[in-house]
């Protein structure tokens, strides 16, 4: 298995990090105050639709907003054992 140069991988990492730095922002953002539907514009089986609908997108925000940290950490980690402290 080829080995990677180690200012490659480290100029790929940091690439990385800039890359993720700026969708987590707007990604903690849209988990911490998810959008609303406006619930008086539903009525029965739709207003139960639509409340729905709400917590699984509240849920998967939160979800990416982990995996989205996970990452960043993880890079932030690779970084560091490269030497480049972050």
């Amino acid at each position: 298995m080829p080995t990677m140069d180690p200012g490659a991988l480290r100029a790929a990492l940091e690439r990385q990090q800039g890359g993720l730095a700026p969708v987590a922002r707007l990604l903690a953002a849209a988990a911490a105050h998810p959008p609303r539907l406006d619930h008086d514009d539903w009525r029965g089986e739709a207003a139960q639709a639509c409340e729905r609908l709400e917590a699984r997108l509240r849920s998967l925000l939160s979800e990416a907003d982990e995996a989205l940290d996970a990452a960043q950490r993880c890079t932030r980690a690779a970084l560091a054992e490269l030497g480049v402290e972050r």
